[in-house]
């Protein structure tokens, strides 16, 4: 039997029993109605595992159809013909005819030739069965007693020639479809293998990109298994991958950066966000190195994690490099306030001067109210108290002179801003005073506390007084003023102000008064802004510089409270 299915414009035919039958289902026929083109073939492509033959020409499947059809019905003729011979054998045996035989040929006939073989069995059965075995005999004409008995047979052999052709199209077409179906599976699976091939091979790609990539890379299961890590990241543990997997990974990494690691693995993988930081992961030389690790999630369309991705980037010396920096800063930052210090020495004198007068004034009179006759006790114990007073005073004027010139590291405290502010101008108002500079101070009341370290701070508003001063220095024909203030800058922050009265900075280069050495000053080295403003960066502050609606320029700088 030969079963076609018409897709794609390709006939597709295939032999099962290897002789043709009449019993071609009439989808099949139908299609081969219109299937007589003027291609006289065309190709059939199933799979690697199916086999290929050429559509036959339109008369030769004409010839075929004529063939089928002819053996259908001589099939059925045949089959009738030897149900008669057999019946009129088997007569003398029953009291009625045997029509059983009958039905047997009419049933091969529709299941093997189709429904019109059926059919034909049925008129050709129906003929027989009057003419030799219905009264009167050898005549086509029924008398009324056998009419029902005949009426009976000619129903009986319908409904037989029906089922079996319907029987035998549904077996037929069930054929078919699971011969579709095993060319369909045979399909889907060459896809199948093509597209594993294909992927293993983007895997084989990935792989080797991952490998060729001068970066450390490593993957994770969506439950934070890491199960894999590229070469690079080997080389430098000095392990293999299967000593790298799972909770191994975690040893590598410093122990106390561990838990922070944990923490922010752990908050990625509830969240599917990416995350990133800086730990010291131990290489196979025993040493820590610093890296950057950053881990992304691969998600489908709905949102789920399908796999971790992560790189470690080593900037164990842009560390090097950042230290080194902070440490030239630093150094920077200590000959700044030398520098400063210097120009404030007459103002220092004068500051140290007044205490120790003081107490020398309070000494002598200490000694005159003790050798008065009687003694006055209690003024010489007045003018002992004056002089612990001085000495304190000039004590704490020593004091903070030495922790500007002291070179120590960066050390914050809770402090109030108002207090550094009237603590430096001591020093600076002697200095205003003796270029006949006016000085003012506006400081909001209770400010709350700010965690910094006070030395950097007190060089930031030492350095912008002096700038002022400066500034100032040389005008003659203009009121001069330096007005220095505080107040709060919104909820979490404290902003302190120093304006002047001078020429004012001209706004091409107000950021330029920022950068290292840049200076305005014949003798200015160029570094007092500079680092005053990395000092207040540090702080998580703003230090800016614009001009004064009166004249002048103002300076300004924030800091948090919670700096």
């Amino acid at each position: 039997m030969y079963i076609c299915a018409l897709g794609n414009d390709k006939l597709r035919l295939r032999s099962e029993r290897g002789a043709l039958e009449p019993s071609v289902c009439p989808t099949v026929m139908s299609q081969l109605d219109h299937s007589q083109t003027s291609d006289n073939s065309a190709e059939t492509s199933v799979s690697k595992n199916q086999f290929s033959l050429n559509e036959p020409p339109g008369g030769t499947i004409r010839k075929r159809r004529a063939f089928l059809s002819i053996w259908g019905y001589g099939l059925a003729f045949a089959s009738v013909g030897v149900a008669l011979v057999s019946t009129l054998l088997l007569q003398d045996f029953f009291p009625y005819p045997f029509l059983f035989l009958f039905f047997a040929a009419v049933m091969s006939s529709a299941w093997f030739g189709g429904t019109g073989p059926g059919l034909f069995a049925v008129v050709t059965s129906t003929v027989a069965v009057d003419y030799f075995f219905v009264p009167p005999f050898h005549s086509l004409a029924v008398n009324t007693t056998d009419g029902m008995y005949f009426a009976a047979f000619i129903a009986c052999s319908l409904v037989a020639s029906w089922v079996s052709s319907s029987r035998k199209e549904t077996e037929d077409a069930l054929k078919e479809a699971r011969d579709q179906l095993e060319v369909r599976v045979a399909e889907r699976t060459a896809e199948l293998q093509n597209s594993n091939e294909g992927l293993r091979e983007r895997e084989r790609q990935l792989r080797l990109l991952t490998e060729v990539i001068p970066q450390q890379i490593w993957s994770a299961t969506p439950d934070g298994f890491v199960d894999y890590c590229n070469q690079r990241l080997l080389d430098y543990v000095g392990r293999t991958i299967g000593e790298m997997q799972g909770a191994s990974f975690m040893e590598t990494i410093y122990g106390e950066d561990l838990d922070d690691f944990r923490e922010a693995w752990r908050r990625a993988l509830s969240a599917g966000k990416p995350f990133e930081g800086q730990w010291r992961v131990r290489g196979a030389d025993e040493n820590y190195r610093t890296f950057f690790t950053r881990g992304v999630p691969l998600q489908d369309d709905a949102g789920r994690t399908i796999r971790w991705y992560a790189t470690n980037t080593d900037i164990e010396e842009r560390k090097k490099a950042e230290q080194a920096l902070l440490r030239t800063q630093a150094e920077l930052a200590h000959l700044s306030r030398f520098l400063t210090i210097g120009e404030l020495t007459a103002s220092i004198a004068h500051e140290v001067h007044q205490p120790l007068t003081a107490i020398v004034a309070y000494g002598h009179a200490s000694l005159e109210w003790l050798s008065a006759k009687p003694p006055n006790v209690e003024e010489a114990r007045q003018a002992a108290k004056r002089v612990i007073q001085d000495g304190t005073r000039a004590g704490a004027v020593l004091h903070r002179i030495r922790a500007l010139f002291k070179k120590e590291g960066p050390a914050k405290n809770w402090l109030n801003v108002n207090d550094l502010i009237r603590d430096l101008t001591a020093f600076a108002r002697e200095e205003a005073a003796r270029l006949g500079i006016g000085f003012r101070i506006e400081l909001a009341p209770d400010l709350p506390k700010v965690k910094a370290d006070r030395v950097q701070l007190e060089q930031v508003v030492l350095n912008l007084v002096m700038n002022a001063i400066d500034a100032m220095s040389l005008l003659t024909d203009s009121p001069r003023e330096v007005v220095i203030s505080s107040r709060k800058d919104g909820p979490t922050a404290i902003l302190v102000i120093v304006e002047d009265c001078g020429r004012g900075v001209i706004p091409e280069i107000a950021e330029k008064i920022f950068e290292p050495f840049f200076t305005t000053k014949p003798q200015g080295i160029g570094m007092g802004l500079s680092i005053s403003r990395s000092i207040v960066e540090s702080h998580g502050g703003r230090l800016w510089a614009g001009p004064r609606p009166s004249g002048g320029a103002i300076f300004q700088f924030t800091i948090p409270v919670g700096s």
